[in-house]
């Protein structure tokens, strides 16, 4: 005869076959009785009924044939006589399998006088007593899947008999609920502007309703739902999901001085706004004369943290000074740079050089000019230019101010470098050019050709006599080639 019960789903619960016991772990005593009695018999929220077969999984059958009925009823199991112990570092609590066993006893006797007669009068009441009733027959069921040789076979049909009968009593109800989950600490759930605890059922008309939820941690929540007859509403709010909007403002100088909306607050500490309604708040960092301003909007889970760099004035006139030392002054520039002959599509097959530049650079103010020659060479390529640079740097904006990225000070410059050259270019090393390198269609030669190029570059200053330098050049004649490369600007 074939036996049809529930298969709970469990992934802590564990039976030693040897000591029969059932055990549940967790971080703490609290939790670990929780997973031990949730894992034997709750929050059984969709059961599964499987035919059996002979054969064994952690002391139960293993089974086939699988077919589903849902139940949105979730409920608690009190065990009593468990024993507390730590195991791996963890607590576990233990029940003896002969305890489980009265409980299912007890449980089944208890249902065996569940009947009709037994609801309450009104309507709201006999739902959520019927939905108890159905709770405690689907935990029995669940239980006599595990001691099936102690009870007969009539237990079982009797368990699903009064299962049936009690689920169809709960289809003949219009009593329709809403549950809102909340997980996180609250203080308010509002509905309809009436309070009702989380986490329960809460019996409703079949209409339009409004909830609200209110919260110290959290930003308050609020939002619609429709009831309609005999279907029933459910929501998980995660207020994890909804945490108030926070900015941490600091500043490299421990002196200035923090306003948030206009009133005195620690730099570097934490400010939580109680407000997640999308409006902005103002933010000003003051150090000596210098003003930073911001803005924040307020909605849930946004943040800022934020930290503000300024430069004392005795650190600016250093920027400066550093600055003024390019307005007027004669520079030698060695540079190093990268030939990229390929870049342009009529030359890819052609040798990339490596150059060595050396200009004679005169400074005034926004201008710069002076000689410059360049060698380059491949494996078999060469390069010879001399030329003369003419062009505009920004050696200083003003008096107090001067560019630099963190503490070290810039000077941008762009420049036209006009004269001749000699190139000489083979094609890029393959077997057939170590034959025929000499060969016309392996080699252009440009002598006293044009130069024509544009060069920007950015001295990084060390010190009023020193700068390192990064450049690109792009040439506009003979190969059109770009040249990136980096050097030094030594002051005379």
């Amino acid at each position: 005869m074939k036996k049809i019960f529930f298969l709970l789903t469990i992934t802590i619960l564990m039976l030693n076959a040897n000591d029969k016991v059932y055990q549940g772990c967790g971080a703490n005593e609290q939790d670990a009785r929780l997973n031990l009695a949730n894992n034997i018999s709750t929050k059984i929220e969709s059961t599964t009924f499987i035919k059996k077969e002979n054969s064994s999984f952690f002391g139960l059958s293993n089974y086939t044939k699988i077919f589903t009925r849902s139940s949105k009823q979730t409920t608690n199991l009190a065990l009593k006589e468990v024993t507390i112990s730590k195991k791996d570092g963890e607590v576990c609590a233990t029940i003896k399998k002969d305890k489980l066993l009265e409980l299912t006893k007890s449980l089944i006797s208890k249902v065996t006088l569940y009947n009709p007669s037994i609801l309450p009068k009104y309507e709201k009441d006999k739902v959520v007593k019927i939905n108890e009733i159905i709770s405690d027959i689907k935990k029995s069921i669940v239980l006599y899947g595990v001691f099936e040789d102690k009870f007969s076979k009539s237990t079982l049909n009797m368990l699903e008999n009064k299962l049936k009968l009690f689920t169809n009593l709960r289809a003949k109800y219009n009593s329709q609920f809403a549950k809102i989950t909340i997980i996180g600490d609250y203080t308010k759930l509002l509905i309809d502007n009436k309070k009702y605890k989380a986490n329960k059922e809460i019996f409703l008309k079949d209409s339009e309703h409004k909830y609200k939820i209110e919260s110290t941690k959290y930003c308050p929540i609020q939002g619609e739902f429709k009831l309609l007859k005999n279907q029933d509403f459910q929501k998980v709010i995660n207020l994890n999901n909804y945490n108030l909007p926070y900015i941490i403002i600091n500043a490299n100088k421990k002196d200035a001085k923090l306003t948030i909306n206009n009133q005195p607050y620690p730099l570097g500490k934490k400010y939580i706004a109680k407000k997640c309604d999308g409006s902005d708040i103002s933010y000003s960092v003051k150090y000596e004369d210098e003003v930073k301003n911001g803005t924040f909007e307020l909605n849930a889970n946004n943040s800022l943290t934020k930290e503000f760099t300024f430069y004392s004035k005795k650190e600016k006139r250093k920027f400066v000074e550093l600055s003024k030392s390019y307005e007027d002054s004669s520079r030698l520039e060695i540079k190093y740079g990268y030939m990229a002959v390929d870049i342009d599509d009529d030359y890819k097959d052609y040798e990339n050089l490596h150059t060595v530049q050396l200009n004679y650079i005169t400074t005034r103010y926004a201008f710069r000019y002076g000689f410059g020659a360049l060698y380059g060479k491949g494996d078999n390529s060469k390069a010879y230019e001399l030329y003369y640079n003419i062009g505009l740097q920004l050696a200083n904006i003003s008096n107090d101010t001067a560019l630099h990225i963190g503490s070290v000070v810039i000077i941008p410059s762009l420049t036209a470098q006009i004269g001749a050259g000699y190139h000489k270019l083979y094609k890029k090393d393959d077997e057939q050019n170590y034959i025929d390198k000499f060969d016309d269609t392996d080699e252009i030669t440009w002598e006293n050709n044009g130069i024509a190029k544009l060069n920007f570059g950015i001295d990084f200053l060390v010190n009023k006599n020193i700068g390192i330098n990064i450049f690109a050049q792009k040439q506009y004649t003979m190969e059109r080639a770009v040249t990136f490369g980096t050097g030094l600007s030594l002051k005379f």
